[in-house]
Parts: C-alpha cells; structure tokens; sequence
C-alpha cells in the first residue's frame, strides 16, 4: 500500500522542465565548447575572477577556511551527506524520494566524470597536488550542487514552517558560493570550471525531476518499497 498518489507527489510533471533543460543543456554545450578551444575571451574571464577571489596575497585565515569547505564538500562527503539525508527520508517513509537521492548523486558524479574526459581541460598552474584529473567541471561543486538541489527539492518542501524554509534556501546558496570560491581560491580550479559545474548540475538534476514525475509511482509499487510516500 502506497501513502501518496501521483496527485501528492513531491515533483510533479511540469512542462517548463524541459524549456529548462533545453536552456541549460544550450548554455552548457556553449561554455564546454569555449572551454575546450580555450576561447581568449574565456581566458580574461577567468583571470579577471581569479583575480578578484583571490585577492592580492593569500592569507592564512582563508586558506584554513576555504580548505575546511572543499573538504566538507568533497565528492566522497558528497555521497555521505545524501546517505545521511536518504537514511531519514527511508524512516518518514519517503523511501521512493530516498532512492532518488541516491540515484540523482551517483547519476551526476558519472556524467561529471563523462563531461572531463570529453573536455580535457587542464588544472591551473600552482595547483595542490592532491586536485589531480581534469579542471571541467569541478567536481566539487557540481557533487555540492546536487546536494542542496536534493534538499531543495525533497527535504525542505517537507519543512513546516515558511522562515525555517527561507533559512535553509538562503544557507544553501551561501555555501555553494563558498564552495565555488574555495575551489577557485586553492587554484584548483578556474571560475569557469565552477560554473560550468553548476550548469551540468542544473541539467542533470532536471533531467532526474522528469524521471522521478514519470517513473516514481511504477517504482512505488514494488515489494522493497512498500508503504513509501511519494
């Protein structure tokens, strides 16, 4: 027996998503493409940014800072964090929205993966030993990403009051940019690679809105997922 029906679904099917897609797919096919001719025009952006993130001199303070962001959101912290939230979803019974946590995770960090080797763009120089592989996306923040957009989309519409809401919105878009500039300020990335990371984010996150409003209720009907809501 299932709690929740199609009609109390926590995404419902909504024809905007795929103008969205379509948009962001658009944007992010242009800057891989950019990235990967290295574009002049891309160049001065990145040092214009680069520039102004970090500053004239490094201090000790914010390495020490921004070295605690990108290690709490490293790709293997990433994963921990949507266990953690996928464990609580289980016990409230939101066990299809659950494995969709897991599925939206896994799903990102392998076209993450995909989208570096088809670009092969190389880290910036000074870069620490530990970033090896390639610069586009940053895996950092496109992991980052997909873990406030799970949070976003499953966890706070569940959240009863409206300014406990808003607060957790605005702590998630303040620590993306965090992430963004701790990955950036450690030169272990460029901007454009924490942008490019939250466009490959926003798409493949929409593309597992729209298999989460077409399949969840199938989904829903089997044994190991008895009694879910979705």
């Amino acid at each position: 027996m299932m709690y929740g029906n199609e009609d109390y679904m926590l995404m419902q099917r909504d024809p905007n998503r795929l103008v969205k897609l379509i948009v962001a797919v658009c944007f992010t096919v242009l800057l891989a493409v950019s990235v990967g001719f290295n574009f002049d025009y891309l160049q001065f952006l990145d040092s214009i940014f680069t520039t102004a993130v970090q500053g004239s001199a490094p201090t000790q303070g914010l390495e020490h800072f921004y070295g605690m962001v990108t290690f709490l959101a490293s790709p293997k912290m990433d994963i921990f964090w949507v266990f953690i939230a996928a464990f609580f979803l289980w016990g409230f019974k939101y066990k299809v929205p659950a494995l969709w946590a897991l599925f939206t995770i896994g799903g990102g960090d392998v076209i993450g993966a995909i989208v570096k080797q088809l670009v092969r763009r190389h880290r910036p120089p000074l870069h620490l030993g530990v970033d090896n592989g390639y610069s586009f996306p940053s895996g950092h923040v496109l992991g980052f990403f997909l873990v406030a957009g799970i949070l976003w989309v499953i966890v706070i519409p569940l959240i009863q009051h409206a300014s406990i809401r808003f607060i957790v919105k605005a702590l998630l878009v303040v620590m993306l940019i965090c992430v963004m500039f701790s990955r950036i300020y450690l030169n272990a990335h460029y901007p454009t690679d924490t942008v490019g990371a939250c466009l490959v984010g926003y798409s493949w996150l929409l593309i597992s809105e729209m298999l989460y409003a077409s399949y969840a209720p199938q989904v829903a009907r089997y044994r190991f997922v008895v009694n879910t809501k979705i």
